[in-house]
């Protein structure tokens, strides 16, 4: 049982085809009482139907289903109570002759309860997940030691990889001088080294950048901060910035609620962006909205950015021909439990439209419920 980071490479691996059943299994959790005291229930719940539905496929050959009967047994479960109660929502995929994996969610939309069986995973929960909970890096600039965290919604992870967490270079010999690295006192010597510490920091970056594109928030006092941005290839691509010093040594939640507001800003700045664009879409007669008429655009791979409002949910399935078939939105039941076998069952359409969108190159944002009332909940711009 592991967990890792979505890396495009990750993803890409997740989508390869498998011996059938690959199973995917996705339920919401919850990190407080009373809600997360009934997460174990639902699991347990969800496993034993997956176990049922195993038993009942004629498709499932008889060594595959009880390998995987075994895997999806409760008591593999009983022992992993922080992973189940780490996040959102968390989604377990297992096939035939393959390792279980566990995958924690961090999305703000309630995430619904699904078993699927298919001849691939399930990966649009976690890709909109992560649209909903819009990653970003933190890059926190000490001169003591320099961290990098990527962030989702409010959560922080430290980053242990790309050369972070990141200590200044120890000079040479014949460079050192008596005292502290940089010593107190403003020197051309110091003034020299900060600029050399930050360059490297800056380095650093740039791998972690180039592995994982993300819109980075810098955080650090004021004598490293502006020492930064004189430096840094990405100084003039920064989603925010905070002056403040000390946060080397800060905890990852108390270090988000210092960033909240930079954090805020930045997202009405990218609202305020894409509405823009898609007037001048509009003018430039580019733009589509609608479910029906976005659904065509992207199918054609024709569309650059992609708007949805938060919580909007549509339901449906794809015909081979690639149309869309749309469903009414079935009302929630206890266990709310939506059972898939195969790739033509009706499922929330909003996830393959922006997982079909994401392969075509396009832009996919959620933007707040409200945003696009009178476009249909779902806008569009065409590269041509």
């Amino acid at each position: 049982m592991h967990t890792s980071e979505l890396t495009p490479a990750v993803l890409k691996e997740l989508r390869r085809p498998r011996p059938y059943p690959a199973v995917s299994l996705l339920m919401p959790t919850h990190r407080a009482r009373p809600e997360r005291d009934q997460d174990f229930i639902r699991l347990r719940n969800l496993l034993s139907e997956a176990r049922k539905r195993l038993r009942e496929d004629p498709g499932v050959e008889r060594d595959a289903r009880l390998e995987l009967e075994e895997v999806l047994k409760e008591e593999t479960f009983q022992e992993f109570e922080d992973i189940i109660y780490a996040g959102d929502g968390l989604l377990l995929l297992v096939a035939p002759g393959e390792e279980l994996q566990t995958w924690q969610l961090t999305t703000p939309v309630e995430v619904p309860t699904r078993i699927v069986f298919s001849d691939t995973y399930l990966t649009s929960p976690m890709v909109n997940a992560r649209l909903h909970a819009r990653p970003y890096y933190v890059l926190v600039l000490d001169q003591e030691m320099s961290r990098l965290w990527v962030g989702e919604g409010e959560r922080l992870t430290e980053v242990e990889d790309h050369g972070f967490p990141a200590p200044p270079e120890i000079p040479d010999p014949e460079d050192a001088i008596p005292g502290p690295l940089y010593g107190r006192s403003p020197s051309a010597i110091r003034e020299e080294r900060i600029r050399q510490y930050m360059t490297d920091v800056d380095e650093r970056l740039t791998r972690a950048l180039d592995a994982q594109p993300l819109p980075l928030f810098v955080v650090g006092g004021s004598e490293v901060l502006p020492r930064f941005e004189q430096v840094s290839r990405h100084a003039a691509e920064l989603a925010g910035r905070l002056e403040l010093a000390g946060q080397d040594t800060e905890t990852g939640p108390r270090l988000a609620e210092r960033l909240a507001p930079a954090r805020e800003e930045w997202f009405k700045e990218l609202v305020r962006r894409d509405m823009a664009a898609l007037d001048d879409a509009r003018s430039a007669k580019r733009f589509t909205s609608g479910l029906p008429e976005v659904w065509t655009m992207v199918a054609e791979r024709r569309v650059s950015l992609l708007l949805v409002e938060e919580s909007f949910v549509a339901v449906g399935h794809v015909d081979e021909e690639g149309r869309l078939h749309l469903g009414e939105v079935p009302e929630e039941t206890e266990p709310p439990i939506d059972i898939e076998v195969g790739l033509s069952a009706e499922t929330d359409i909003i996830d393959t439209l922006v997982e079909t969108a994401l392969d075509g190159d396009a832009q996919v944002r959620f933007v707040p419920d409200g945003t696009l009332t009178g476009d249909g909940r779902v806008a569009a711009v065409a590269r041509y």
